[in-house]
């Protein structure tokens, strides 16, 4: 399984929605940061998906990053 492939199911399984497309301001930043978190982050190390949005969450609440703390709150109760 490729990056793609791996990104793909990846936010399948915690956001149920496809991994990002030709759409927003900067589409091909957008393919690339979430090629490397969901592609090749989420698949290093020994945590489950429950145990890695739950530090995902930890760090977003302690930089203030609210909007992205919402989509994660989400994506961990789907964990």
């Amino acid at each position: 399984m490729n990056r793609r492939e791996r990104t793909e199911q990846k936010m399948q399984e915690l956001f149920h929605s496809h991994a990002a497309g030709k759409e927003g301001t900067d589409p091909e930043f957008m393919q690339i940061l979430q090629g490397f978190i969901f592609g090749d982050v989420c698949y290093t190390g020994s945590l489950d998906n429950r145990m890695r949005e739950l530090v995902t969450i930890t760090v977003l609440t302690a930089i203030s990053a609210l909007p992205q703390i919402k989509s994660h709150v989400q994506a961990s109760l789907n964990a």
